[in-house]
């Protein structure tokens, strides 16, 4: 799935993150989480992986923590952990969630 984020600097640090999280390395290639450049205004998209890619992992919602590692590290907490629950709940609801949820 991909959403806007409009205040998202790039950093990419919920990438680190969350490659950790899959394999006890910083790995950004192997995270559930991409940052990608966007044509036009401010900020980012990011991608949450939906499924397993072969190289990347689905994003889990980081199972087992309190929440995601990635939210540690975003300054636009708020709206990426919004941007999670989307996607946790597709996946439960097996059907397409309301983006709205993802709206800053």
């Amino acid at each position: 799935m991909i959403f806007e984020m409009e205040k998202c600097g790039g950093c990419r640090t919920c990438e680190i993150a969350c490659s950790f999280h899959h394999t006890d390395e910083f790995n950004p290639s192997v995270s559930s989480i991409k940052i990608l450049d966007k044509e036009g205004g401010a900020g980012y998209h990011v991608l949450l992986l939906e499924k397993d890619d072969g190289k990347s992992f689905a994003c889990d919602g980081c199972q087992g923590l309190k929440e995601p590692l990635c939210m540690d590290y975003c300054k636009e907490k708020e709206q990426l952990e919004e941007m999670i629950k989307a996607l946790l709940a597709k996946r439960k609801a097996g059907r397409e969630p309301d983006m709205t949820a993802s709206a800053p």
